[in-house]
Formats: structure tokens, C-alpha cells, sequence
């Protein structure tokens, strides 16, 4: 049977190869040619989304099994870092995680795609006839998953790689939307002499915007509201804002450009020191933040946003929800509707907002859609929503979910748990596109998600290879 030192070595490959969302192309490529040297049956799309079939090592076997994946990663990196995104990520380890160095590490979902490329590789591992599908752009709105055709898919029994806690056997996800808000902002020039001081988060921990969006965690962007906000007492007036980000993702980056008079220079930083210690003590327990000023000498004119939108968009920044704003009643601890700021970013004349809003209940997803329409039709623009996915609702009766989980107590003796994750799986569009197909979503321990701090466990790694092996053995009787 291929040992786990071969995974490990296909997550390195895959890694090695750029896969943001929307650039797939080439690791789905190479995942082509990978199972065309092997003799294996492969349906590309014109999306790059990918089936992959392999015959069942056994006679008699039951039923195929669904193995499922995506190919894309958020790619953040640390500001600082010179790594050059065309490079692809290098793989780290020392005793206990595989990391990456300024950036992202990608185990999100590149630990699943090799997985399933050892067990295509595999000359002697027992398992029926296999069904492995690989979908593009997940992390931007599960798009793949909504455009890929599945009708001649065979399997019933769906197995999705992309869990991050091992022993937790997932059985329902929440459903999800993205929102656009756009201002297209009018300046001004300001023929008096200014100075300008930009103010610069730092710390912030940032994180995924629905497994950690109850954790407490700040909000660049939130707070770059608040801090603007703050200072509407003060002839203070801004020619940019900036918080680079994902939808998925807690924004932890941001930065605003401030023309300040020079009588008002130290009135300001006095403020701000004080805003700066507000978010320190809410934050003391969760997070970390800290500004960073960068003063220029003065000029004797500046372009800045009109009172009008400098007005708008503060406006908006203060009364978008952000957060949890709501609990399930069904699963004890479960949180039914959330909402992040992802980015905010000036380009082509543009300022565009980008927020992404999760829900297990469609009704509540929609409710907090209409709220955020009320405050765009006063504030902004433009507004858009898109990305629509549904939610997958849990199954009282599963017999793949019990075999699995009795399987995981029986291996490790350990107890294996069934719950619901405030979180986009593919699973929603499987189980709406295939319905009665019988699915579980499961994966090893990964930490910091979409973040610069992404990790996952080496033992976990082990433990999950041979739990996979064991089980598709078990499926195949």
C-alpha cells in the first residue's frame, strides 16, 4: 500500500503549483495528464473542473464512491514577504505542522487532491469503482461546483476532503452570498496646506470568515470604519482607503490616507492614540492590533473625496452588520448567520466593498441581504449580489455517515463526532444536484485557514491517509 510519505510528496507538487482561485488551469492540467499516464478515464470541462474514474480493485464491490475536492487556495501573504505568487508555495515542516513561509500554505483543499491522487496511484489498495472530482474557484463561491454537469456520476455515497478538524464527520453546511458595494467617488481639491498621515493596522490576526467568524476576532475593515468615523469632529478628510482582502477571509490589513491641517496634527494623532487603545482593550483577549503612522510633509493643495462621500462610505463601514447575528436553535453552538468584510480596494475609478454572508437558513441569508440593499440604496452606488449557493441539511438517517463513524472509533478509539459547519461546502450543490445521494465531509487537522499562519498537523496527515484507506476497503464489500 503507497505509504503517506507519497501524499505528502503529491501536496508538495500540487503546492509548487500557482492555483488561486480563477488561475486552475495548470494544476488541473497536470492532474489531467497525471491520470492519463495511468490509463484513467478523465472529463475536463472548459472550466477546468475535472472527473476522474478508476474501476474498483475488487469483485463484487458495492456501490462507487465519490471522492471530492477543490483545486484553487486563497493566497494571501504577508506584506512584507518578497514571495512572488508565480513561484508557487514551498513546503516547510518541522516536528509537528507543514507551514509555509509570508504566505498562505494551501492545505486548503491541496492536502484532499493528494489524498486522492495516491489513492489513483495505488496498485493495491481495495476500494470500488471510484468517482474523484475536482472543482475549480470553491473559495470565491463554490462557482465549480454550481457550473460542473454530475448527471453521469454513478456513485451514491459522496465522500468531500474539505474538513479541517479530523474525527468530526460533517452532515450539513450553511448556505452562502456575496455583496458588491460600489462607490465610484467625486474629489476635491483642498488649496489649503495640508499634511499627510497615513494610518497603517498592524497585528491583526485575521482568519476564515465562517469556521472563525464567532472567535472575536477584529474586522480591518470594521475598525477602519470606526477610526474614520471617530474623527468626524476633526477637519480631517481622506484620499484613499485600502484593506486588501478575500470574501472568505477576516480582513486583517487595511490602511487610510488622511489630510490633516498642521495646527490640527497633534489633536489628531492624540485621538487616534486613544482609538488605538479602544480596539486594544476590546481585542485583549482574541486579538491584536496596532496603527502604525507614516506622516508626509506638508502641501499646499491635496485631492480628497467630496464631504459627500467621505460622508457615504464612513456611513456605510458603521451600519453594515458584521459578526455572528444569529444562532442555530437546532444544534447547540452552531451559528446560523453570520456576515465579514473581506476587501476594500480602490481600482478604475472604483471603490468596491466585498463582503460575503453565510446562513443555514435561506429565509435569514435573504433577510440579511435586504438590510444590507436598505443601506446601499442610501450609501452607495452600486450594489451587487452574487455567488448564491445553497446550505446542505442534515440526514436523519446516513448509512455512510454511521459506517464511517464507527470505523473512526473501532481504528483510533477515539470518538468520532457528527456536526453541522457554519461554513460553504460543495456538499449543498452534491446534494441538490444528485438528491438522496448519501455524503459526509470530512479532513485532518488544519489550523489558520486562509491566513499567513495556515498549517496543518503531521500526525493528522498519517492518521486521516489510513482512516481513508481503511474506509474505502470497508466500501468496497
Amino acid at each position: 500500500m503507497i505509504q503517506v510519505e507519497k501524499v505528502i510528496s503529491y501536496f508538495k507538487k500540487i503546492c509548487s503549483i500557482p492555483r488561486a482561485s480563477g488561475d486552475e488551469k495548470a494544476v488541473s492540467e497536470y492532474i489531467a495528464g497525471f491520470a492519463r499516464e495511468r490509463g484513467l478515464a478523465v472529463t475536463q470541462d472548459q472550466n477546468n473542473n475535472l472527473v476522474i474514474r478508476k474501476p474498483a480493485t475488487v469483485s463484487d464491490a458495492g456501490e462507487p464512491v465519490i471522492l471530492q475536492g477543490h483545486l484553487d487556495m486563497v493566497y494571501v501573504k504577508e506584506k512584507s514577504s518578497g514571495h512572488r505568487y508565480e513561484d508557487g508555495i514551498e513546503v516547510k515542516e518541522d516536528g509537528e505542522y507543514y507551514f509555509a513561509v509570508g504566505t498562505s500554505l494551501g492545505a486548503d483543499n491541496g492536502i484532499a487532491i493528494a489524498y486522492c491522487l495516491a489513492i489513483l496511484d495505488s496498485d493495491d489498495l481495495e476500494h470500488p469503482d471510484l468517482e474523484v472530482v475536482f472543482t475549480v474557484k470553491e473559495e470565491v463561491g463554490l462557482v465549480g461546483a454550481n457550473m460542473i454537469d454530475i448527471t453521469s456520476l454513478k456513485g451514491t455515497r459522496f465522500i468531500n476532503l474539505d474538513s479541517e478538524e479530523e474525527g468530526v464527520f460533517y452532515t450539513s453546511c450553511a448556505g452562502g452570498l456575496r455583496c458588491r458595494m460600489i462607490w465610484k467617488p467625486e474629489t476635491e481639491c483642498l488649496e489649503d496646506k495640508r499634511i499627510l498621515l497615513k494610518v497603517i493596522f498592524r497585528e491583526l490576526m485575521g482568519g476564515h470568515s465562517g469556521i472563525n467568524i464567532g472567535m472575536g476576532l477584529g474586522n480591518a475593515i470594521v475598525l477602519l470604519g470606526r477610526l474614520v468615523w471617530s474623527l468626524k469632529e476633526l477637519p480631517v478628510r481622506i484620499s484613499s482607503l485600502d484593506a486588501p482582502g478575500k470574501a472568505n477571509a477576516i480582513a486583517n490589513q487595511a490602511s487610510v490616507c488622511l489630510y490633516v491641517k498642521p495646527e490640527d496634527l497633534d489633536e489628531v494623532k492624540i485621538k487616534l492614540g486613544k482609538i488605538e487603545k479602544t480596539f486594544q482593550e476590546e481585542l485583549q483577549y482574541t486579538d491584536s492590533v496596532r496603527f502604525e503612522l507614516a506622516e508626509e510633509r506638508a502641501v499646499a493643495w491635496a485631492e480628497v473625496y467630496t464631504e459627500k462621500y467621505q460622508t457615504d462610505i464612513c456611513s456605510s463601514l458603521m451600519l453594515l452588520p458584521y459578526g455572528v447575528s444569529g444562532y442555530s436553535f437546532a444544534i447547540k453552538g452552531l451559528i446560523e448567520t453570520s456576515m465579514n468584510l473581506g476587501s476594500l480596494t480602490f481600482e478604475d475609478g472604483k471603490l468596491t466593498l466585498l463582503m460575503s454572508l453565510r446562513s443555514s437558513s435561506a429565509s435569514q441569508k435573504y433577510l440579511l441581504r435586504d438590510k444590507i440593499q436598505i443601506i446601499a440604496d442610501k450609501f452607495c452606488d452600486v450594489c451587487i449580489f452574487e455567488s448564491d449557493y445553497p446550505g446542505w441539511q442534515y440526514r436523519k438517517e446516513s448509512p455512510l455517515r454511521d459506517a464511517a463513524m464507527s470505523l473512526y472509533e473501532k481504528l483510533f478509539q477515539k470518538r468520532a463526532e457528527a456536526a453541522a459547519i457554519h461554513a460553504g461546502l460543495e456538499c449543498g450543490y452534491w446534494d441538490a444536484k444528485k438528491p438522496g445521494m448519501d455524503i459526509i465531509s470530512i479532513g485532518p487537522d488544519l489550523f489558520d485557514v486562509h491566513s499567513v499562519n495556515e498549517k496543518v498537523s503531521k500526525e493528522s496527515v498519517s492518521r486521516l491517509w489510513l482512516y481513508l484507506t481503511e474506509l474505502l476497503t470497508l466500501l468496497s464489500k
